[in-house]
């Protein structure tokens, strides 16, 4: 039984309105709309299918195939049938970027309906310590319908030590629920308010913040810092959490050129899950740039770090970088058997609580 620690099935429709410059999320849900669009796109770049527009492109086809199950299931075909995916969900209601047209009730509901048709599905629940009652939506979905765990997405606009996850922190320490926490930097969804409300809500740092002509993504980089986790283990020391991506394809590759760089999130991770027992990190993204895959099988090679990895893929985000068949498949070649095994079946059962 293997695992993919890291996937998403969320619809177009739970993205907001204003993700996109120029209501081009608008114009790419129709059908008239995202064909234009599609063929602008292609002429501005024609020679390759892997620049930005493109992503976004793919990111909206695969959104709008009109329910969570059909994403799921162009997902699963790629992998043995008794494959478990942990499926995690969006809410992208508080980062300022208009309107999601379905309420976040919906799509976890919706997500709840899938597990009960793929009992392999493991649903996550999004939580942003913004959404009013959040505990009780946590507490629903556990209780009721089988949620595993949570997922948390700093770059939205809070700190993982923010006081309102704290109730959440210590209902998933009671209850043996684990936290994958997006974890690299300078990603395109990240909070999108104004430039006076991004540094109000930076000023809540509990360490001190260069915030001057930084780019808006710089800014919201430092809510996901995985050293803001020391925090949280401090207070909750049996929470297992998850720095999802390993901190970036940026970071692995800095850590290659500049393996004496401090602040490369790649070597705080490799520390933070090595010093810490319930630190762990998954592959998700990161992994699918191939010229990673010997640094990986290196660090494999040592048993603290090896028991920490979990295997992820980050479907549909990386749609357009690699065949998600292809990308298992020759992973699970080039670090062998016994690694793939580690990351993709004994660390998993460790992280989920049922080992």
């Amino acid at each position: 039984m293997f695992y993919n620690c890291h996937i998403h099935v969320f619809k177009d429709s739970d993205v907001p309105n204003k993700f996109l410059p120029l209501a081009l999320v608008k114009i790419l849900r129709t059908k008239l709309g995202f064909s234009i669009i599609t063929r602008i796109f292609k002429r501005i770049n024609p020679f390759t299918d892997k620049d930005m527009f493109d992503r976004y492109i793919k990111f909206i086809e695969v959104g709008k195939l009109g329910s969570q199950r059909k994403i799921f299931e162009k997902c699963k075909i790629f992998y043995p049938d008794n494959t478990q995916f942990i499926v995690l969900p969006m809410d992208m209601a508080y980062m300022e970027a208009g309107k999601v047209n379905r309420p976040y009730e919906e799509q976890i509901k919706e997500l709840s309906g899938l597990k009960q048709i793929y009992p392999q599905v493991i649903p996550f629940l999004h939580v942003d310590p913004r959404r009013e009652k959040i505990l009780d939506l946590l507490k629903m979905c556990v209780e009721e319908r089988g949620f595993k765990g949570i997922k948390l997405y700093p770059p939205l606009g809070y700190f993982p030590y923010d006081e309102k996850l704290y109730p959440i922190y210590e209902y998933c320490q009671e209850n043996n629920l684990p936290v994958i926490a997006h974890c690299s930097p300078y990603n395109p969804v990240h909070f999108k308010g104004k430039k006076k409300k991004l540094l109000n809500l930076l000023s809540k740092s509990k360490t001190p913040l260069n915030t001057k002509r930084k780019s808006r993504k710089v800014l919201c980089s430092y809510f996901t810092d995985p050293t803001n986790y020391k925090y949280v283990i401090n207070d909750f020391k049996k929470l297992r959490i998850c720095f999802a991506h390993f901190g970036s394809e940026y970071f692995w590759e800095m850590f290659i050129h500049h393996p004496d760089e401090k602040n490369n999130w790649f070597s705080i991770i490799r520390n933070m899950i090595s010093e810490y027992e319930n630190f762990y990190t998954d592959i998700s993204f990161t992994l699918n740039n191939k010229k990673f895959f010997s640094l990986l099988k290196v660090l494999l090679s040592d048993e603290k770090l090896r028991n920490k990895i979990l295997f992820g893929s980050d479907y549909y985000m990386v749609k357009t970088e690699s065949d998600e068949r292809r990308f298992g498949l020759d992973l699970r070649a080039f670090i062998g058997e016994e690694y793939f095994t580690s990351i993709a079946i004994n660390n998993p059962k460790v992280f989920l609580g049922s080992k």
